[in-house]
């Protein structure tokens, strides 16, 4: 059984094998001795590095995340892929709220970064298809807004202007529909959405800005019959149950959630959480005690319904003892 029947297997109620995904960026590239901006430019050396790391620690999973300006950079926005840290966006591209209106829709297979994309799934059907989940990326809504504008502006909006952000939210959510649709056409097994500025705006703005936008790239994915991956960065606790109303199959839960087991009877049957260990002080300077325990802790807040991962990325810092410890309990 290859490890991407053994994720299906798990959530078809078909195997008690615990799925295992942690989010892999700069982790990856340094286990495979690339330079980030090659990480994040070059699909195939991205592709390569992924399914490397995927078959030495035993992921489920090879995706396509890298950072989250991928569709900044389709918007026209001046993006420094810096040698061998993470790309910088020092310039915002809509100071003003009626830049929005004014922002041309993006060109998706003409810009590097979306075609680059494209080409990293389709890089992936060549050499791993049936193998691992293959997972294409957008940003969600309210992410991609505070990137355009700037978070600290964004956040004003939701008060100073709540009909131009709904109006821009609405043409955001219909470019990342048609970023998705590239995607699924390319070769995707699942798609995710990183909403990761929603931990930070409460229950109320969440339902009111994000959630709908948010549910509706859930919907178009469901339509295609792909999986939908939820990540939200930070506490979620206050906003999970809309969280699993959007529909998304796998919900990622940071470890800034101390109890999962609150919301386990809120899941209906093809959802599971995924989560939620600490990426520092548990997975990359905790002793192989730590980490069993942690392990211990979160399958037993969510039994047969929770995917293994860190609660965000794996920091570059962890040890690769660490997490082939961390895998042994999948």
């Amino acid at each position: 059984m290859t490890l991407k029947q053994q994720l299906l297997a798990f959530m078809n109620r078909e195997s008690d094998r615990v799925p295992f995904m942690p989010i892999f960026m700069r982790y990856c590239a340094g286990f495979a001795g690339l330079r980030y901006r090659d990480f994040v430019l070059d699909p195939r050396a991205h592709c390569a590095a992924n399914t490397a790391l995927a078959g030495r620690v035993g992921s489920c999973w090879v995706n396509t995340m890298s950072d989250p300006y991928c569709e900044l950079d389709a918007y026209g926005a001046e993006i420094e892929y810096v040698e061998n840290d993470l790309p910088l966006n020092e310039v915002i591209l809509c100071p003003e709220i009626g830049d929005l209106e004014r922002l041309p829709e993006p060109r998706l297979p003409d810009n590097r970064r979306t075609a680059g994309r494209l080409e990293q799934i389709r890089e992936y059907r060549r050499t791993c298809a049936g193998e691992y989940l293959i997972t294409g990326w957008v940003e969600g809504p309210v992410a991609e807004y505070c990137d355009l504008r700037g978070i600290g502006n964004a956040f004003l909006d939701f008060y100073d202007f709540p009909d131009r952000m709904h109006a821009a939210l609405e043409n955001i959510t219909a470019t990342a529909e048609r970023f998705i649709d590239a995607q699924l056409d390319a070769g995707a097994d699942c798609i995710g959405i990183g909403d990761a500025a929603c931990s930070q705006i409460g229950a109320e703005l969440y339902r009111d800005f994000a959630w709908p936008g948010e549910k509706r790239l859930v919907d178009r994915i469901h339509a295609r019959g792909a999986l939908a991956k939820l990540h939200i960065c930070g506490n979620t606790t206050a906003i999970i149950p809309l969280m699993i109303a959007t529909g998304a199959d796998i919900i990622d839960i940071d470890h800034g959630v101390r109890d999962m087991s609150p919301f386990v009877r809120l899941l209906a049957p093809h959802q599971f959480f995924c989560g939620n260990l600490d990426p520092v002080t548990v997975l990359q300077n905790g002793s192989r005690t730590d980490i069993a325990a942690a392990v211990r802790t979160v399958l037993a807040q969510a039994p047969g319904r929770l995917i293994l991962s860190g609660g965000c990325e794996i920091t570059p810092d962890t040890p690769l003892e660490n997490l082939t410890v961390f895998h042994e309990p999948a």
